[in-house]
Order: C-alpha cells, then structure tokens, then sequence
C-alpha cells in the first residue's frame, strides 16, 4: 500500500491539472468575442444628397471660348465657339483650418473638348481646331463660409486632336482639300497656356465664370497661324451634388404634399353638358341631341363613381357636381356632397375642410398648366384648383385623343363613350402611383 501511494498521488495531481485545463478551454470559448464580419460598402448607392459640395463638388462645365488672335494681327478675327467638360473640386485642407491654406480649392478638368477657329479678314481663309484640353487650376475663396466668389488661377495644356482649314465658296465656307499653306497646325501639337479668371455663383446649382488663357506656345504671324492664340472664355458649371440635393428636396416635399393629401379627403368633380352648347341645339331645336348629351355625360359619370369606389383606396373620398365648385372653392360645403345614387348628402362629420384636394376626369380647367389641354382625362388639382405636378398628374392620366380608341367613329364625327377598362386603368394607375410615392424611402439607406 506505501508502495503504491506515491504513483497514487502523482495520479491524482494529473487528473486535476488535467481538469482544471479543461475548465479554462470552456470558459475561454465562452467568453471568446464573436467576429464582427466586415461590411462591404462597395455597393453602397451614390447618394448625392449627403455630400457636401464645399468639400467635395463635381458637375458639368459649358464654356464658349473667343480667339483673341485679332487682338495681335488685324488681318484676322476670331469666333465664338463651345467648350464642353468635366470638373471636380476639393478644398487643400477641408477641415478648414485658421490659416491661407484653408482658403484654397484645387479644381481638375480631366475631360475637356474645345473648338476654336478665327477667320482672314482679306482672303476669306478660315482656320479651325478642335483640342482636347484638360486643366488644372487652385480657387481662392476670400470668405471660407461662402463660396459664391472665386479667384480662379490654373494651367490649361491643350492637344491638337484635328485641324482644318475653309476657303468661301458662293458665301459659303467649305473645306480646303490638302489644307492651306498658311494654316501650320498639325494634329498631334501640345500647346501650353495659364489661366486667371473669377467665378462668381448665381444660384443653388450653378456659378458663372469668365477666364482670360494666356497662350506660351503661340507662334502665328501675320502671314500663317501656328499654335493655340490666346483666348477668353465665359461659361456657367453645373453642379451634379447641387442638382442631386435640389432633386431629392423637391421629392421630399413632394412626398409631404402626399401624405397630406392622405389624410385629407379627394373630392371627384363630376362634369355637367356645357349650358352654352345646350341653348344652342335648343335655339335649333335638337332636343334628341340635348336628350343624348345628357345621357353620356349620366353613364360616364356613374362609370367614373363605379370605378373610383372599387380601385381607389390612397384617401377618403367624396363627390360633387362642377355646379357646386364656387361652393368648394368658398369652403363652403353645405348640400354640396352627393352619393352614388346622385342624391345630396350632408357634410361628413370627420371631413377635414382644411385637407382636401379635387379630381375630375375632364380637359383641363386650370389656367396654368403642363398637360395638354386637348387631352381628356384625369386632372388633379388642389384647394384652389391650382393644377398638381407629378406625381398626381402626369401623361399616364391622359386617357387619349380618341374615345374608346375609335378613330374611325371619331372621323365620322360620331361621339363614342371611352371603355370601363380605359377608366379602371387610369385609376388604379393614379392609386397605385400615389400609395408609391407614400413609402417612398428617402433615408439613403
């Protein structure tokens, strides 16, 4: 028994090294932190709207450049001619630090397409270019909490893509076959120039600015031309980020204006025969046409109330005749609500007379409006029959120029009813856009 003791403590100590060994690798695998899996931003969306175009700006930029080669020989003129580009800006240091460098912009034209020409005063020669010429250029912005002024300082270096040149022919300009000697310019020549110019912002997405391009390379004399002239230039930059914000805080309002209307109430206009058609026929006494144009205008109206009842569900909704709309105009909405069996009905308890917006299938009433006057259809207007913009009315509404898409009965002058599907199809159209617009999700998520 001694004997055995010793292999039996040494057992013994094993088994709780072993133990305890076991216990850590639980509780290390118990308190062991998840990893977080990365998130992939590469799809992420640009979002236009959340970008701040004082630390970073990129657009369009449309220019006309004027060749000031006259201003050297007075035997030739320049043209006014575009210039198209891309741009992008960064201040140095947009964290806007106390000092001169926070006063500065860098602005790069990667993508440029010029077109420059001048003319002969005598001869009726004419010299044309077209150059690709990116630039490169520092803002200087005085006042950092405002950037509608700026001091532009830049390098324009230019590539000669092709060049031609036109002689008159019957006062019209045509091209030279193998040239002119006097015009010097081969496709393929770099020209250099520096740029001074300011900038100056005249609205939310836009700034105009005017830049003399003093040109290093020129060598034209009197006698040929050779080289980029020097050159003054006046375009406008339109900001992508600017419109992109513009764009998104139209749809905003536009979607405020929807779940207003949501909780307001729509009130369908129902058109009556037009009194002066009516004593018209009656001075010429055709009562079966005034008895006929009674009849439509009925079943289109109970078609239209059928329609509306069953397909749209954006809003509550309440009818009335167009003999009433001084009376909706007025607020004043006393026996004005009629049911579907065309009886009057009084004003519901829970209306809101300070929500509620009006839609007739109709030519347009308005004074002001984008949609064609000559196509029927649903119009939408507000309180103040004041036409709506998208997305409550828009070409989709229009039911067509032709009823019933009968253009022979239309030919022969006979008046066709527009279809139940033609109705339905419009509605649930207008429903459908409505309750899209509602959930339209602007968190940039």
């Amino acid at each position: 028994m001694t004997q055995n003791l010793p292999r039996f403590i040494l057992f013994f100590i094993l088994l709780m090294f072993l133990q305890n060994k076991a216990i850590a690798q639980s509780d290390s695998i118990k308190i062991k932190p998840k990893k977080v899996p990365k998130v992939d931003n590469s799809n992420k969306k640009l979002l236009l709207h959340k970008m701040d175009p004082d630390n970073f700006n990129f657009g369009l930029g449309m220019d006309l450049n004027f060749n000031l080669i006259g201003t050297n020989f007075g035997n030739r003129v320049g043209n006014l001619l575009p210039r198209m580009s891309l741009y992008l800006t960064r201040p140095i240091n947009k964290y806007y630090i106390n000092s001169f460098v926070s006063l500065w912009d860098y602005a790069i034209e990667p993508v440029a397409i010029s077109y420059m020409s001048s003319r002969e005063k005598n001869n009726d020669f004419q010299y044309g270019a077209y150059y690709f010429d990116p630039s490169f250029a520092f803002h200087l912005i005085p006042d950092r909490s405002s950037s509608d002024f700026k001091i532009i300082l830049g390098v324009r270096p230019s590539y000669l893509m092709y060049s031609y040149s036109e002689t008159l022919d019957n006062g019209i300009y045509r091209i030279v076959q193998g040239g002119l000697e006097s015009n010097r310019d081969k496709a393929g020549s770099f020209d250099f120039a520096a740029t001074i110019g300011l900038s100056l912002k005249f609205s939310q997405i836009g700034s105009f600015e005017v830049k003399y391009n003093h040109s290093f390379t020129d060598k034209s004399t009197s006698n040929y031309v050779m080289g980029r002239p020097s050159f003054l230039e006046f375009g406008i930059k339109l900001s992508a980020v600017q419109i992109g914000k513009a764009i998104y805080n139209l749809d905003i309002e536009t979607q405020k204006q929807v779940l207003k209307y949501n909780k307001g109430t729509l009130l369908v206009m129902f058109p009556t025969p037009n009194l002066n058609e009516i004593n018209a026929l009656k001075n010429q006494n055709r009562l079966d046409e005034i008895k006929q144009i009674y009849i439509v205008q009925n079943l289109n109206n109970k078609m239209i109330m059928e329609k509306m009842l069953r397909d749209y569900k954006f809003s509550k909704m309440l009818f009335f005749s167009d003999t009433s709309i001084n009376q909706i105009l007025s607020k004043n909405f006393n026996n004005v609500f009629i049911n579907e069996n065309y009886e009057a009905i009084p004003k519901p308890a829970d209306f809101d007379s300070l929500n509620f917006f009006i839609a007739s299938f109709c030519y347009d009433v308005s004074a002001y409006s984008d949609r064609n006057k000559l196509a029927y259809g649903l119009h939408v207007y507000d309180s103040k029959m004041q036409i709506l913009s998208k997305p409550f009315n828009t070409m989709k509404n229009d039911m067509g120029l032709v009823s019933g898409n009968n253009i022979f009965a239309d030919l022969m002058g006979k008046k066709v009813m527009f279809t139940p599907t033609e109705y339905e199809s419009v509605i649930r159209k207008f429903n459908d856009r409505l309750f899209k617009n509602k959930m339209q999700d602007f968190d940039g998520e």
